[in-house]
């Protein structure tokens, strides 16, 4: 879908179908009642009968409205008048979202005549991201596809013309975040035999063919070898599919030099747990092991199309965990790139064992700072339920970052402890530390045991296994936290 923003005057404009935004209650916007004096009272006469009260989130379609250029009209509610209409975006475009089918409309000119210097960004911003999160469909592998949305243009017409110039950053932003989130989702939702590392290498090929702001380099077992990451390589001994480790790296600031952020994203394409194997109720799943490549990726193409004033650099850690004969055990002591040693307790705690060893390398861009996104535990579900991405680190002024811009753009977060008390649970009889305590806390031991290895940088940890993806008839990534991560991303290029 195409988007674009306009100052017009809705009731004479020709299209497919004109969105007007409805109050609850008797009070109207001059543009609804403009909208009313031309229809006999249309509207009004609607919310008198009962027929529609502008409630959240309710929508209505009318079609032949006489002295209205547009084919048909949908209604819209948005609540009480005295509502922020930003904390009612996501349910308001999602209603529309929903009915784009049945609409059949290739053009819609949505009325934004609530609006003020206050909101204009925000809304605009969040409506595209959440139109186009609902719009989307992953249907590659179907034979019969989901019904196809026409829709092809969206305007938003907004009445003062001071406001247009905020509002078309927000759909700047916004499209740019919708179009991560989209390629987050469609990457992370590629079933695992078609989806190794070998393919998220391919796709970081793709994703500089179209931003040449952007520089790839690979290193595959052998050079993963002679860089010593051997814990890296444990995990992937038992698959047939090799390990590798994409870079892509974003050069936007003016001073080349500058100290760049990096970004080290999981990329288990998929976790059969190991010879520690799992259960297999829910193993399907296991393909979702790899989110936080995919949100590296998302994020990368969502700097390049920024242009963003900055130096980013994104590590996507491409590998298998299989329960092949040349399998890594439990028992089993790993000599990590860092020299600190690994009993394995677990061969299912892997993704701790890959990203030891990428944050021990992405210490050669000598970094601003460091931010894992990991689908690492099932005790962060335990702990945060689907809602929450946990997040903790060393820094207590990049996690507070992290914390604002999960807020700002509604991609909650929250902070869990990580202190002395729990790397007592990780302590080995025999190496320097092992790679599983057990269930108590497990999902701040395993930020614990990442900690040994990010004592050079400011480094934030996110366990995103309880919001990368839903289970169930609606299964499916969810593409978080791209969007917290690019509004960090943002504030730190202001």
């Amino acid at each position: 879908m195409n988007f674009e923003i306009k100052s017009s005057d809705i009731v004479k404009q020709k299209t497919d179908c004109l969105v007007l935004s409805i109050w609850q209650g008797k009070t109207q916007s001059q543009q609804v009642q403009d909208f009313d004096q031309l229809t006999n009272n249309t509207i009004a006469n609607l919310i008198t009968a009962g027929d529609f009260s502008g409630k959240l989130g309710e929508t209505l379609v009318l079609y032949n409205v006489a002295n209205i250029a547009a084919k048909k009209v949908l209604l819209v509610g948005f609540g009480e008048r005295k509502s922020n209409p930003i904390e009612n975006v996501d349910k308001i475009a999602k209603s529309i979202a929903n009915l784009l089918t049945l609409l059949n409309s290739k053009q819609l000119v949505i009325s934004l005549a609530h609006l003020n210097k206050t909101n204009s960004y925000g809304f605009v911003k969040r409506f595209v991201e959440t139109m186009t999160y609902h719009s989307y469909r992953f249907d590659e592998f179907q034979s019969t596809k989901a019904p196809v949305i026409k829709t092809e243009n969206i305007q938003f017409s907004i009445v003062d013309k001071t406001l247009i110039a905020p509002a078309e950053l927000g759909l700047k932003h916004g499209l740019a975040v919708a179009n991560a989130v989209s390629a987050t989702r469609t990457l992370a939702n590629q079933p695992s035999n078609v989806c190794n590392a070998q393919f998220l290498a391919d796709k970081a090929k793709e994703l500089n063919q179209h931003f040449n702001t952007l520089k790839i380099s690979y290193y595959d077992e052998k050079a993963l070898a002679k860089l010593g990451m051997n814990a890296y390589l444990a995990v992937g001994q038992g698959s047939q599919n090799e390990s590798i480790m994409t870079v892509i790296e974003y050069q936007g600031a003016k001073d080349k030099n500058a100290a760049p952020i990096v970004l080290v994203g999981k990329g288990l394409t998929f976790d059969s747990g190991g010879i520690s194997i799992k259960p297999a109720a829910g193993m399907d799943e296991m393909k979702y092991d790899m989110c936080g490549a995919a949100t590296v990726y998302g994020v990368m193409q969502a700097v390049a199309e920024l242009n963003l004033p900055i130096n980013v650099v994104g590590v996507m850690a491409g590998c298998e965990n299989m329960p092949g004969t040349g399998a890594y055990r439990p028992g089993d002591i790993l000599t990590t790139m860092s020299g600190k040693t690994v009993e394995v307790i677990n061969t299912d705690a892997e993704g701790r064992l890959v990203l030891c060893d990428v944050l021990t390398f992405v210490e050669r861009f000598k970094p601003e700072a460091v931010i894992d996104i990991a689908t690492l535990t099932g005790a962060c579900i335990v702990a945060l339920g689907h809602h929450y991405t946990g997040v903790m680190g060393n820094h207590s002024q990049l996690v507070d970052q992290l914390l604002t811009a999960s807020n700002q753009a509604n991609d909650k977060a929250w902070q869990l402890p990580l202190d002395n008390d729990f790397q007592e649970q990780i302590k080995s009889t025999c190496a320097d530390i092992m790679n599983s305590s057990g269930r108590d806390g497990g999902t701040i031991t395993a930020a614990c045991f990442l900690s040994h290895f990010t004592h050079n940088y400011h480094w934030a940890h996110l366990d995103i296994a309880g919001t990368a993806w839903v289970s169930g008839g609606k299964k499916g990534a969810t593409g978080r936290p791209v969007a917290m991560l690019i509004q960090y991303l943002l504030e730190q290029s202001r």
